[in-house]
Parts: structure tokens; C-alpha cells; sequence
């Protein structure tokens, strides 16, 4: 039993703990608003809670509007100023200077007086109470706002006079769901969180202060408990109604969320022998250091991460394991790369339901269509966010992330001596018969693509990414301040497709919190550290088989995985980034609970690659295109470290372990409800 020194501080509604505090503390919901004409009401009447649940529309409406804040690192309230969270990670850099992480992360600038808001941009990678200024409902959200109202639901909809008890029951497993995520989402980023427990009158107790992480994370679990008891509670959307309700929750989401819940807190991040960093600020002693750390390291966490993984696939195999991997139409690249894209980026496809847990769930409603033009409900667009952040650098695949992708054969990447003037001279491609998730998640120089995949790339038939090629938009600037997609020598894939717009307007793109993909992998991890190291190496092996790819152990002997627990683990991690990396921000979050000072301190790089004429030297001026009617030409690979946009963190001495977690806003610390400020800022 982990125990806890804990504090109770209570806080009263009218204290006005929140920027947002009007909607938050009043029996009014006038901010529930969403689509058009929400609840049909004319201008000038008030909404309130005896109208939300008055009427079954209207009680689903106003469930849907806490469906748009489930957390997404691709939406524009989401972004930290234009980038999303996975430029924090050793995969993408932001290469522009108005990103956020090149104003506040990488120089080391990030400080608790910035964290929810800087000037309208936001600066974090989470925020704790607020909307970003300037943003509309489609921004930021808080988290207690989706709290607020899912409290609200659980206990008024009892009151809904034309909807059945199945359907209550459903609505309220939803809504405890959404409530647990939101929760998750700051947990991973904060700690130990104030918690709401009911939807709160003014004049009435609000919160009893900061709990301890311990507490945090067992009030989640309770929440999910809650979910999954609601007999109205569905495993699955049935067949029928997946055309409009694609992406509800289902009691397999609440299942699948407790696994990865338990997974972060059974992490080294909290559950260790000492904490991740001592207090050297006031306040001091333990009572602050349990927000932040479980008090001790318990080896049964794992074990309890792993029973939850295992509920979750016998409830789906109880329920015709109706939950099932996108598998390949053909044992080719194509076969690969569209089994893996039709898990990653869409729902539904050919019978098998691969998503758990989608991260833009109204997504949905995309089907409607006004003035002849689809409506979108992803704050900015999706094309928005892609054109605007990608296009410019704001988040370029760096050469580290492409070494993480093995070979076609399921050996990991074995060309580390190639790089440099004259270190290839058998002229081996880098880049050819590797991993097919390689090509689904980065542009690399390729002479062909699969018909399967795609006819060509945004009008090339071959991808000519090296030096003076066509498809660089800075040829001289490698590295380069905005503008150039390809300033790290890659341009983003994933999501992306060929960067037309019909692929980002006219087609359903989905991005996951969940999917099944992961659960295997999670399930890998948890038997890894229990002992079962076989039973986590046959969890990989499902996974990527999908992508025709051989058993990890089997491929790898050097790493003796079959007895090698730490090396294991470092490879379920690299799997996770091959397989769900540049999704939900996963990748950053594995870092952070994994405590991997290692690879956020180690200097990343780009790649420079030169075409070598038929004499063996490099091509370095003029036009360096290739005729496709010669065979494909030989390269050299340079990998120069990153310079534009350094951070802080590769700077000998620099690092602190104050960064695994972010800051408390100091205007929320101010408001005296009981929050402390995390260790070190």
C-alpha cells in the first residue's frame, strides 16, 4: 500500500478558481453551444440545464460539444503556436521561428508565467485551466470545462424524458470516459491534479486542494470503473449505425484507457524508489513531493497494467473479437503500407475495427455539406493546420526517426557507417527494402511507388529529395528558416499523403488516442516487466507482422531479447514509435515516463544526400535531377547535427529533471485553492 501525506484545502465556486468562471460555477450553460443553431434557440435565450435536459436532442448535442474537447495534438487549440507536441520528441524539430517550441521550449524560455497563454499563442504543450487568448471554443479547452459538463450530464440525465435507460446508461459511460481522458491528459503533464468529483452549485465546496499523484490516478481508474459498470454501456458501435456514429466511445475504450492509465503510472516517472526531482523551492517536504511521485516504486503497478491489458482481450474475444488489425490485401510493400494507413488514418475498413479510441471523434458530423462545401469541425481545418505547419518546417522528420525503422527483413537499421564523403563506395540505398511504415511516415528519395499506395507524389513519379533536386524548395538551405519542408533532408508522409488538398478536405482522417495496434504493445510492455519476456516478444511480433516484418528476436539475435530485459524494453519502445509515433504525441510521453534524459539530451540530425555522377563524386551544382529512363543513381549521406532551432537540452550541464513535467500556471497557483508549483520551476 503506497501512502501519502495529504493536505486538504478547501475552496468555495465564488472564489472564481477558473478565467472561465461564469460558465464553470453557474447553473447557466449558455457555452454549450455547438454545429448551428444549437438547441434551436432564437438570440437572446437563455440555455440552462432544464432546457439541456428536456429533450434527448438536446442532451446528445451537448454530449457531442465535450466529444470536440477530447485532447488532440493535431488541432489548432492543441498546437504550441502552429507545432504540435511531437517537435518536443527526438522525431520532428521545428524548424520556424514563430513555432512555440523555438519561442519557449527549445531556448529553455518556458516558464510558469507562460504556460497557459503568452500574447495569444500558446507557448506549452498542455494547458491547465484555460483557452488559449484569441481562441475560439474550437481552442484550447480546459480540462475542468469537459469535467464541468460531464458531470452535469451523469447527473441530470436521469431527467430526459424521451430517451430509453439503455441509452442513458450509454450516454453516461461515454461521458465518465471522456471525463477519465481529460483527466489522463493532465496527469501525464501536471501530476497530481485537483479533482471534481460533481458538477458544483455557487456557494458550495470546490476543491480540497492539489491530490497526490497516487490519488490522481486512482480517481481516474474509478472513473473508468464507473464507465465500464453502466449496463447500457456497448462493447462496440453496431454495424448498422457506424455510417453516422463512427468513433462513439464504447466500453472497449474505457478498457483500453485504463491500460494505458495504469501503463504512465506504472512508469519509472512516478513509481520509483526516489522522486524524479527534490524540491529546492517552497514548498517543501514530502507533502509536495507526493504530487509528483507515488512515494515508493511498486513492481505490482505493472502487473496491474498487465490484468487490465488482458481484460481488455478477453472482453473483445467474449464479444467476437470484434476489434481486429487492419491485416494486408497482398504480401507486397503496397499490401503493407495500405493495411497500416487504413489503421493509422481511417475508420472501419473492411471489416476490421482497428480504433479504440479516436482522438477527433466528432469528426463524424464531416459529412455535412453546406454551400456546396464539406463542413469541418477541426478548429483550424485539417488542411489548415497541415499547410501552415508543415509545409513551412514546422514539424520535419529528423534522421534520428528514420534510423528507427529496421529493414523489410525485421533486422533493425544496420547502416550507421555509411555516413560521409566516401563512405559509401558500394553505393548501398539507405532507404531501399526497409520497414514499409517508413515510407507511410516520411518522404525518402524512392524511384517508384506502389500502385496500391499512390500513382505519384503530388505529380513526381519518383521522390528526388537530395541536393539541387527538384523537390527541395530550398535547394542551398538545408536547415533552413521557414518555407522548406524538407529542412531536416525529409518531408513529412503521415497524414499527409502527397499534400494535395482533396487528401486533406475531401477525405475522413481520423487520428487515434487508442488503437489496437497499441494495446498489443502496451501488453508487451507490462509483460516485459513482469518477467514474461516471450509473451511480450509474441505481442510485438502480432504487430508487426502486420507489415510482413520478422519476429524482432529472431532478426536481432546481437540483442538477446529472449533473456535481455532493458534491451527489450528499448525496443518495445522504438516499436511504439514505428507504429503509433506522430499520432497522439505518444512518443513524448514515452520519454517522459520512461525518464529518458538519454535521448532528450543527445543532439539530433538532418541528412544530406548527394547524387554521384558516373564517376562517383558528388553532384553539388546546378540541376541534379534523374532520368528515369537510367537506372537509379548511387548517393553519399552526410547527417549534420541540428543548428537551426539547438535546444537547450543538448547543452552540457543544461538538462534538469524539472522538464519531465510541465509548469503549474502561477495565475492558478495565486488564486489559493490549494496548487503547488511542480519541482523546479
Amino acid at each position: 500500500m503506497i501512502t501519502y501525506i495529504y493536505k486538504k484545502v478547501a475552496v468555495r465556486v465564488a472564489s472564481l478558481l477558473f478565467p472561465l468562471s461564469t460558465f464553470l460555477v453557474s447553473a447557466c450553460v449558455d457555452d454549450i453551444n455547438v454545429g448551428n443553431a444549437f438547441l434551436e434557440k432564437a438570440p437572446g435565450v437563455d440555455v440552462n440545464v432544464d432546457t439541456v435536459f428536456s429533450k434527448a436532442e438536446y442532451t446528445r448535442n451537448f454530449l457531442w460539444s465535450a466529444y470536440g474537447q477530447i485532447y488532440c495534438t493535431y488541432t489548432s487549440g492543441n498546437m504550441m503556436n502552429g507545432a504540435p507536441i511531437d517537435v518536443l520528441s527526438d522525431s520532428y524539430h521545428c524548424y520556424v521561428g514563430w513555432g512555440g517550441p523555438k519561442q519557449s521550449y527549445y531556448p529553455g524560455g518556458l516558464t510558469e508565467d507562460a504556460q497557459d497563454t503568452d500574447n495569444g499563442n500558446f507557448m506549452g504543450k498542455f494547458s491547465y485551466s484555460t483557452k488559449a487568448l484569441g481562441q475560439d471554443a474550437g481552442g484550447r479547452v480546459s480540462i475542468y470545462e469537459t469535467v464541468r459538463k460531464c458531470w452535469q450530464l451523469i447527473e441530470n440525465i436521469d431527467r430526459v424524458p424521451d430517451m430509453t435507460e439503455t441509452e442513458k446508461s450509454c450516454l453516461r459511460g461515454e461521458a465518465y470516459t471522456i471525463m477519465a481522458s481529460r483527466y489522463y491528459d493532465a496527469f501525464r503533464n501536471f501530476g497530481g491534479l485537483c479533482l471534481v468529483k460533481k458538477a458544483f452549485a455557487v456557494g458550495e465546496d470546490f476543491f480540497d486542494g492539489r491530490s497526490t499523484a497516487w490519488q490522481t490516478v486512482e480517481f481516474i481508474d474509478s472513473l473508468i470503473q464507473c464507465a465500464i459498470n453502466e449496463p447500457g454501456y456497448r462493447w462496440s458501435v453496431p454495424d448498422a449505425d457506424i455510417g453516422q456514429w463512427s468513433g462513439r466511445l464504447t466500453r472497449a475504450s474505457a478498457r483500453a484507457l485504463r491500460a494505458k492509465v495504469w501503463m504512465f503510472a506504472a512508469s519509472p516517472l512516478f513509481n520509483n524508489s526516489e522522486p524524479y526531482m527534490r524540491y529546492t523551492k517552497t514548498p517543501t517536504g514530502l507533502e509536495s513531493e507526493y504530487h509528483v511521485w507515488f512515494g515508493k516504486e511498486d513492481p505490482t503497478l505493472w502487473s496491474r497494467c498487465l490484468q487490465y491489458c488482458n481484460d481488455f482481450f478477453d472482453d473483445n474475444a467474449a464479444n467476437g473479437n470484434y476489434y481486429q488489425l487492419v491485416q494486408p490485401e497482398t504480401q507486397d510493400e503496397g499490401g503493407y503500407r495500405m493495411a497500416y494507413r487504413r489503421a493509422y488514418r481511417y475508420r472501419n475498413t473492411a471489416n476490421r475495427h482497428e480504433k479504440i479510441f479516436d482522438a477527433q471523434p466528432t469528426q463524424y458530423l464531416s459529412d455535412e455539406v453546406v454551400n456546396g462545401s464539406r463542413v469541418n469541425h477541426w478548429g483550424w481545418g485539417w488542411a489548415g493546420f497541415c499547410l501552415d505547419c508543415f509545409r513551412q518546417g514546422g514539424a520535419t522528420p529528423t534522421n534520428e526517426l528514420m534510423e528507427c525503422f529496421g529493414m523489410q527483413d525485421g533486422r533493425n537499421f544496420p547502416y550507421m557507417d555509411l555516413y560521409g564523403a566516401g563512405k559509401n563506395p558500394n553505393g548501398v540505398d539507405i532507404f531501399a527494402d526497409r520497414d514499409p511504415r517508413l515510407y507511410e511516415t516520411m518522404v525518402v528519395p524512392r524511384p517508384s511507388f506502389p500502385s496500391a499506395v499512390v500513382g505519384d507524389y503530388n505529380g513526381f513519379t519518383y521522390i528526388d529529395t537530395w541536393y539541387h533536386g527538384a523537390m527541395r524548395t530550398a535547394p542551398d538551405q538545408f536547415g533552413s528558416e521557414g518555407n522548406d519542408d524538407v529542412a531536416s533532408g525529409y518531408r513529412k508522409f503521415k497524414w499527409m499523403l502527397d499534400y494535395s488538398n482533396d487528401k486533406m478536405n475531401d477525405e475522413y482522417v481520423g487520428v487515434s488516442y487508442i488503437r489496437l495496434a497499441e494495446m498489443y504493445l502496451i501488453r508487451a510492455e507490462a509483460r516485459a516487466e513482469t518477467g514474461d519476456l516471450r509473451g511480450a516478444l509474441d505481442d510485438i511480433a502480432v504487430v508487426r507482422n502486420r507489415v510482413g516484418l520478422g519476429r524482432l528476436e529472431t532478426m536481432n539475435p546481437e540483442l538477446n531479447l529472449t533473456s535481455n530485459k532493458e534491451n527489450l524494453i528499448d525496443e518495445i519502445l522504438r516499436e511504439r514509435n514505428c507504429e503509433i509515433g506522430g499520432e497522439c504525441g505518444d512518443r513524448v510521453y514515452d520519454m517522459i515516463r520512461r525518464m529518458r534524459q538519454d535521448i532528450f539530451t543527445k543532439p539530433l540530425h538532418e541528412i544530406v544526400i548527394y547524387r554521384l555522377d558516373e564517376n562517383g563524386n558528388r553532384m553539388t551544382e546546378g540541376d541534379t535531377n534523374w532520368d528515369p529512363s537510367t537506372p537509379w543513381p548511387k548517393f553519399e549521406y552526410e547527417k549534420p547535427q541540428i543548428v537551426n532551432g539547438a535546444r537547450r537540452w543538448w547543452d552540457p550541464g543544461y538538462w534538469t529533471n524539472k522538464w519531465y513535467l510541465d509548469p503549474v500556471s502561477r495565475v492558478e497557483i495565486q488564486k489559493g485553492y490549494g496548487l503547488t508549483q511542480n519541482p523546479g520551476w
